[in-house]
């Protein structure tokens, strides 16, 4: 079914609960007239071919993009509020499937006004609707931030003094105590004991600097901001910055602003409801963008440790739940309903404005643009013959304008450049302006940027993809003129991209890619590809999609020292460093294999120790003119003749291991004597 079908299935069904993202309706079996008969068709394959159960009996159908999801409520018609078990999202273009298991979260979300999933004709929607009824006029529906999860809601019943009998809503004599969590060991969490103290800025505020996510004129909150370190440091770059926090800065007020940081919070609330309300309220404050950071799993470093709830009690008394990457972001997208963008480990954003969500998206697949370097490279660096040369007295600002057109791979139009007026002044027109760039550096140098831009625009379309097809309005201005410039429409955009999509999941067309390829490492024997964070702007577009795949589920592969592409298993492993650059052998301190097929990520820790292994032969993973490779050289030299080489180096060798080889050689760290 491709997606004019789909839609037009769509426009023809009468009945269901419609949100603004999707429509949903309780699964029809395989004969129905009221569901138009390709959906059946379609329905019926995908339970066949993925093994879907009957157990999945709520379809969840999405509007923006032809995509399912077969989600499973067992107690469907006995319990009131059922809760979600398991969810199967399958993308009927590209058939990417996405399996998620709720059953063992400690507040999962539940539904509500039941009836409105059935058809008209349905016996139960009398008995549903009488009950959605009495919960609107008992005001429970009013707080929609909280009724969506189990907890939540059943703290928000009991608070006013409800229970239910069966699908009757019923008030009871005396107000219950309201329900939490079963946690094993009741106790007093000293939650103020997870603050400290900062002598530098947090990382999802890095993060936040280094995305260039807190422009100059935006303020800053942070939503449990501890000490106030953020608060401060963010203020002495010169950045209008508040907090508050429950403890520390508890006189503060809540305040909005553009950017709200919600920093290591939710990780340390013992109670899965409460962290929904943080969550939902620092959402509330968020005129642009919410930052939202937590521990994950892999992360673990704390001794002494007692399970409590759905974490554990460390041996200061605090609480910490480490997180699963798919769980913090579902945790996100469902309690906010927007898409949550993974930018580094544990780290992710949240965008108010779908048009602001798509620019950054699009900014992750932009490359920059060094004009004169690459004139250099392509031979094309030439003087100018025109007599009249506004360059000698305009230099700065045309500089700036063909940096502009370089970035754009166009001229760029008034709101994006805002000097303009003085270009045309200058050389008498935008046309004339951009004529005497290629007059100096060479046409072929214009050419190669506007194919650069091409290829990230594709990329960024591509990648977009794999959650929900992006609506054309949805876009901001600047990308619907990228792309009606580069592909002419939409629709041949979106066609380039989904067979560039379809290229990158096949092993042989990725092979034949890396083999073009003059830098990194392949391991013939494993099937591995691996290069240095400062090679992922150069390699092709194919690839880049294979890595932005993966940048969806785990955040931005610069973040890493090196990534490798499986090249036959559909994963990704990214791996960091303590120190790459500076260091001759560099210890593994974390590594993140992310399934593409599966889309899970496991985080593995490597706690220091003699335990850790190092890397050796960096050459491999570096460019030919990186500025430290001549002394990288002469380290592998080194290393070759103690007898360890490239092919039996295998993994690497632990830390222990090394230092007592070398000091039975007679060896320094730099391998002389």
């Amino acid at each position: 079914m491709n997606s004019s079908e789909y839609r037009t299935a769509l426009a023809a069904l009468s009945y269901g609960k419609r949100l603004p993202g999707a429509l949903y309706i309780l699964d029809p079996g395989e004969t129905s007239e009221r569901i138009p008969q390709d959906l059946l068709i379609t329905f019926s394959e995908l339970r066949r071919r993925l093994e879907i159960g009957p157990e999945f009996n709520l379809l969840k159908l999405h509007l923006a993009a032809p995509k399912v999801s077969f989600l499973s409520y067992p107690d469907f018609d006995r319990n009131p509020h059922p809760e979600l078990k398991a969810s199967v999202i399958v993308d009927l273009v590209t058939g990417k499937v996405r399996r998620d298991d709720y059953s063992k979260r400690a507040n999962p979300p539940i539904l509500h006004r039941k009836e409105t999933f059935l058809p008209p004709d349905d016996l139960r929607r009398r008995k549903f609707a009488k009950l959605t009824k009495q919960e609107e006029e008992a005001g429970l529906l009013k707080e929609t931030s909280r009724i969506g999860f189990r907890l939540n809601w059943d703290k928000l019943v009991a608070e006013a003094g409800y229970g239910f009998r069966g699908h009757r809503l019923e008030k009871l004599e005396a107000d219950p105590e309201p329900k939490s969590p079963k946690l094993p060991h009741p106790r007093k969490v000293a939650r103020h004991k997870t603050a400290i103290v900062r002598r530098d800025l947090s990382k999802p505020v890095k993060t936040l600097l280094e995305l260039n996510q807190l422009r100059r004129n935006e303020s800053f909150f942070d939503y449990g901001c501890g000490y106030g370190g953020d608060v401060e440091g963010i203020s002495r770059l010169g950045y209008s910055a508040s907090g508050w926090d429950p403890v520390h800065a508890s006189d503060e007020a809540k305040s909005k602003a553009d950017v709200v940081n919600l920093g290591f919070v939710l990780n340390v609330i013992e109670d899965p409801a409460e962290r929904v309300e943080v969550l939902a309220d620092a959402w509330q404050h968020a005129e642009r963008l919410l930052v939202v950071s937590t521990l994950i799993s892999g992360q673990e470093a704390y001794e002494n440790i007692r399970n409590y709830g759905d974490g554990v009690i460390t041996s200061r008394n605090t609480f910490q739940k480490f997180f699963e990457p798919a769980e913090i972001q579902s945790l996100i997208e469902d309690t906010l309903h927007v898409d949550a963008v993974p930018v580094a480990l544990g780290i992710y954003f949240a965008f108010q404005n779908q048009a602001d969500y798509h620019d950054f998206i699009a900014s992750r697949s932009r490359r920059f643009i060094d004009w004169e370097s690459l004139s250099r490279k392509l031979g094309l660096l030439q003087a100018l013959r025109a007599k009249r040369d506004p360059y000698e007295t305009h230099r700065e600002l045309l500089d700036r304008f063909w940096e502009s057109v370089l970035e754009l791979g166009r001229l760029p139009r008034d709101n994006e450049f805002e000097d303009l007026a003085e270009v045309r002044k200058a050389c008498s027109s935008l046309p004339k302006a951009l004529q005497l760039f290629i007059d100096r550096f060479g046409e072929p140098t214009f050419e190669a940027a506007r194919l650069r831009r091409k290829e990230d625009l594709l990329v960024f379309v591509a990648a977009s993809q794999l959650r929900e097809q992006i609506p054309f309005s949805h876009l901001s201005e600047r990308l619907q003129r990228d792309l009606r410039s580069f592909f002419g429409n939409y629709t041949n955009a979106q066609d380039q991209a989904r067979e560039l999509m379809f290229a990158a999941g096949d092993p042989d067309e990725l092979e034949l890619a890396v083999r073009t390829l003059d830098f990194g490492w392949v391991d013939e024997n494993e099937g591995h590809f691996t290069i240095h964070r400062s090679l992922l702007d150069e390699l092709p577009a194919i690839l880049r999609v294979y890595i932005e795949c993966g940048a969806r589920l785990y955040g931005d592969p610069r973040a890493a020292d090196l990534t490798k592409i499986h090249l036959h298993s559909g994963k990704l492993t990214f791996t960091y460093y303590e120190d790459f650059e500076n260091t001759g052998f560099p210890e593994l301190t974390l590594r993140i294999k992310v399934d593409l097929r599966k889309l899970f990520v496991n985080v593995f820790e490597h706690p220091s120790g003699p335990d850790r292994q190092l890397l050796f032969f960096k050459k491999r993973f570096i460019s030919s003119d990186h500025p430290g490779r001549r002394k990288i050289e002469i380290l592998s030299d080194r290393l070759r003749a103690m007898g360890i080489t490239e092919s039996n180096v295998g993994h690497g060798i632990s830390k222990g291991d090394f230092e007592a080889a070398i000091a039975r050689a007679g060896l320094t760290r730099a391998l002389t004597k």
